[in-house]
């Protein structure tokens, strides 16, 4: 019997159904019935176990997510990827209904999915998302063990003082119409991965293709697989095959909610890019002080909060990582708040969250270990 190629082993990864779940959002006074897509990494709905609600990147679908499945099964923990307005299958809305829209969603799509806490985790612009869902539904978080994970922060150029996005921000509006075309064509041209995790393993896969392979080639190599293996339960073959149909899939459904993210994130069009609750750091952060303060007096576990920082970050440098840093200070967060900063190694502002990095397994494990 002829073993299944990588693409067949890819296909039948790939087109798992809990990767691709559709939840409907009931029409109100200020938005029709919305389509929300989602994803469903690890255990599937009905088993139970910890759950952590992942808030992505500006340019992140729920597709990313596939990349994570096999640790989060090993680990047994479930981590629940939501495609924001305009992404993978979800409804677009205006821009300034982004945030209250997703807002709305979660407590809706948890409900549906019979799911009571959950914890938060985001990446880069999720930053935004995930504030506002704690500041809004703080009980959603587990009673035991309450935990917040940022990784690479998104940080507005007004603090970081990133050069290149406060040009950015200049630009005319309807230059951003057409922003996700040109990054697709831009990244088809290059055929890359839009799974960050590969970036470590295709170099070495490339070694197959040496036919003078030294003895350290081939332990590189071996280590590769190995590390591949561990990583994503699939060899080198078929993580490839697996990236490719994952680019080809993302941009098959619709990318336009990420223009409208770059809009929110660089805060460029007037009244309609604001961040609701977390529109101030440094405010956000005293709410919340003031708020776990009372809930750890009423008896509630104090809140942990993780940051991952990049080694190299060009997105938010190291004026952004600094401010973050001072709006989760010590002395900011009050008796109810736990705060722990990293900076991580080897990693920039998109490969914190590369699998074989090591820091979402950490995240995973602490997790399980936080219902022990």
């Amino acid at each position: 019997m002829a073993l299944t190629s990588p693409t067949d082993q890819a296909i039948a990864i790939v087109a798992t159904l809990k990767f691709h779940q559709i939840f409907t959002i009931p029409a109100t006074d200020t938005h029709a019935q919305l389509k929300v897509t989602y994803a469903i990494i690890g255990p599937p709905i009905g088993t139970d176990v910890p759950t952590i609600l992942f808030c992505s990147g500006m340019f992140a679908s729920r597709q990313i997510g596939i990349s994570w499945n096999h640790l989060a099964e090993k680990y047994g923990v479930r981590v629940i990827f939501v495609d924001r307005p305009g992404l993978g299958g979800s409804t677009p809305v205006p821009l300034s209904q982004r945030i209250s829209v997703f807002l709305e969603t979660v407590p809706l799509l948890l409900e549906h999915l019979q799911i009571s806490h959950v914890s938060l985790a985001s990446h880069s612009a999720g930053t935004i998302y995930a504030l506002n869902i704690l500041i809004r539904y703080p009980s959603i978080l587990p009673p035991k063990n309450p935990s917040l994970t940022f990784f690479c922060p998104w940080v507005h150029h007004s603090h970081s003082g990133i050069v290149s996005l406060q040009l950015a921000s200049l630009l005319p509006n309807a230059l951003f119409n057409t922003l996700d075309g040109f990054i697709g064509f831009g990244l088809n041209s290059a055929k890359p991965s839009l799974s960050a995790s590969s970036n470590s393993l295709l170099s070495l896969a490339s070694l197959f293709k040496s036919q003078k392979a030294t003895e350290k080639t081939m332990m590189q190599k071996a280590e590769a697989e190995r590390l591949c293996l561990d990583t994503f339960g699939v060899g080198l073959d078929v993580k490839a095959e697996i990236d490719r149909l994952v680019f080809q899939y993302v941009f098959a459904e619709t990318t336009k909610g990420s223009n409208d993210e770059a809009r929110l994130c660089l805060k460029n069009v007037e009244d309609s890019c604001g961040w609701v609750a977390c529109e101030d750091y440094m405010e956000v952060v005293e709410d919340l002080a003031q708020l776990w303060e009372e809930r750890v007096g009423e008896g509630a576990e104090k809140l942990r909060v993780k940051v991952l920082f990049g080694a190299e970050d060009g997105r938010i440098g190291d004026k952004g990582k600094k401010y973050f840093e001072g709006c989760w200070a010590e002395e900011r967060c009050g008796k109810g708040i736990e705060v722990e900063c990293i900076t991580t190694v080897g990693t920039d502002h998109d490969t914190t969250i590369d699998p074989t990095k090591g820091y979402v397994g950490s995240m995973l494990a602490a997790a399980k270990e936080s219902r022990s």
